[in-house]
């Protein structure tokens, strides 16, 4: 059994088979499943604040008092939350967060799948196959991650199997037309521009390498064209629908760029405050994102990536295979200019001024391309086996240090789980009081601001949303804010305003009326409080 699943994996691609690939998906899927049962038994898989909004965004589509697409909103692309839905659409599993650990295991096994077909592509053996893939599988961050709610797992799929695509298309022994790249790469590219906007420059750089590509195969201008546009159309057609939809439901295409609840939006307090010390600065905006690189991907993996993509350049050039597993790198290239250029923000002890571990998490995505570099250092060539055995003796060891290292201090040394630790500090408070309304709640509809500051706890609150009105509600939230007292049993709201927030969006619309209100507290009794959260429950008859 051994010596076949050896076999196996050190096989060559036949046509479009790849030998192995699916073994590989089930460990990744189990190795998923195994972070995701510790994560749950700890209660730590709804740490972040994001876990738990794109758990209710997902949810809010089919089960909200206004049900249907535009529940999608435009904070983030859309992407994840739809492959949420179906199963957020079970109550048990969103409010437990179950579901985001079933779509993380799988994206983590999409994900293992994926690179493991790019380096059979690439000729890798099967001793460089397992040293890549166990860079990728040992990462306790990217682990973590896919235990939460969060985009990174999804957008790191589509981007690995984008590039299995590629090279499928690249190097198959049959040429592959157009129509297959666009099913076997242009499918995936889209899911990566709908799941965070590094696919975006994804769906660029992709379709420069099938260009090069096709001029290296001496085709016509016409021929290179056609297969940049078998490429990029159906990722075109992704961003097409993304402009049309902010177009329809907030008249205007950009939206997600310019609107309230934007990227934008959201840095501008970070520049009023002087703490978006990256933008225009290249050297400290390369500095963080090295720092976050070494946070979340770990020194040894980023060294040995280093140190394979020198001895790439020495021995494979710009070649193809070298190109592609360049093209691992886009994600990285973007983020770099994000930061230098503002539009997002990380921080990290390299930040300027230094600050609480924040948003390093988007540094995940280099994960696979380190991998791919270490794989090559030891699975680019099939001659000198004793020597390659022993380079992945000295990896595998390597990394064995760099796991003991991490589980050292995890919280210390690992700044995606330092955060969720954060998180989890930050919303005991008002997890606890959601806890309490859950159980004590005896029917009647809830008024939350849920889109303001720490009251994205709708999942923990377990209560079906179209029980309650919030921000998404539209003109009945606001109808309900004016007149709790024939709308809802319920309010649950800050106590006090809560000062200096990212955004003037993440202020609690229903406290800034009802803590000015004299007859509010006439209606409504304050029945828990606690760490600035009051959940009120209407005095007199129930009749709503």
């Amino acid at each position: 059994m051994r010596i076949r699943l050896w076999t196996m994996l050190d096989a060559t691609p036949a046509g479009r088979r790849v030998p192995g690939t699916v073994p590989v998906f089930l460990v990744g899927v189990a190795l998923g499943a195994v972070a995701s049962a510790w994560a749950v038994h700890r209660g730590i898989n709804m740490d972040y604040g994001d876990s738990m909004a794109h758990l209710t965004i997902a949810r809010r589509i089919v089960d909200s008092k206004t049900p249907g697409l535009q529940q999608l909103g435009t904070v983030w692309l859309p992407l994840p939350h739809l492959l949420l839905l179906p199963l957020v659409m079970n109550l048990w599993l969103w409010h437990t967060g179950i579901a985001a650990c079933i779509l993380g295991s799988l994206c983590l096994g999409a994900t293992s799948a994926g690179l493991y077909r790019i380096m059979a592509r690439l000729d890798f053996d099967g001793i460089g196959r397992l040293v890549g893939l166990s860079i990728l599988l040992t990462n306790l961050s990217l682990l973590y991650a896919c235990t939460e709610a969060l985009t990174e797992p999804v957008l790191i799929a589509c981007i690995v199997c984008c590039l299995a695509g590629l090279a499928g298309w690249t190097f198959a022994p049959r040429r592959l037309s157009g129509g297959e790249l666009s099913v076997f790469a242009g499918i995936p590219a889209a899911g990566a521009v709908l799941s965070r906007y590094e696919g975006w420059a994804l769906v660029l750089s992709g379709a420069l390498y099938v260009g090069i590509v096709s001029w290296r195969r001496r085709d016509t201008w016409r021929q290179i064209l056609v297969c940049c546009f078998a490429f990029a159309v159906v990722p075109a057609a992704s961003v097409g629908w993304w402009l049309a939809y902010n177009m329809a439901w907030y008249g205007n295409p950009l939206e997600f760029l310019t609107g309230p609840y934007s990227a934008a939006a959201f840095t501008q307090t970070f520049i009023q405050q002087g703490l978006l010390s990256t933008k225009g600065n290249l050297g400290l905006s390369t500095e963080v994102y090295v720092e976050a690189l070494v946070q979340t991907s770990g020194l040894v993996p980023m060294l040995l990536g280093v140190l394979g993509a020198l001895v790439m350049t020495v021995r494979w050039g710009l070649s193809n295979r070298a190109l592609l597993i360049w093209l691992a790198g886009t994600s990285s290239v973007f983020l770099l200019f994000s930061l230098t250029t503002g539009q997002h923000i990380m921080v990290n002890p390299a930040s300027a001024p230094p600050g609480a571990d924040y948003n390093n998490r988007y540094a995940l995505s280099a994960v696979p391309w380190f991998a791919l570099l270490t794989a090559f250092l030891v699975g680019s060539s099939r001659g000198f086996r004793r020597t390659r055995i022993a380079g992945s003796v000295v990896i595998i060891a390597l990394m064995v240090g760099q796991v003991a290292y991490w589980l050292g201090d995890p919280r210390d040394r690992l700044s995606v789980i330092n955060e969720g630790e954060s998180g989890h500090v930050a919303f005991v408070g008002v997890k606890a009081a959601a806890t309490w309304l859950r159980t004590h709640y005896d029917g009647g509809d809830i008024l939350m601001d849920e889109s303001s500051d720490k009251l994205a706890i709708a999942p923990v609150l377990g209560i079906p949303m179209n029980q309650i009105y919030n921000r998404s509600s539209g003109a009945g939230f606001e109808e309900a804010i004016a007149d709790p007292a024939t709308h809802v049993r319920w309010v649950f709201m800050h106590t006090a305003l809560p000062k200096n927030l990212s955004t003037q969006s993440a202020y609690d619309h229903v406290a800034i009326v009802l803590l000015k209100d004299p007859g509010f507290t006439m209606r409504f009794k304050l029945v828990y409080s606690q760490d600035g959260f009051g959940i009120y429950r209407r005095t007199g008859s129930d009749h709503g």
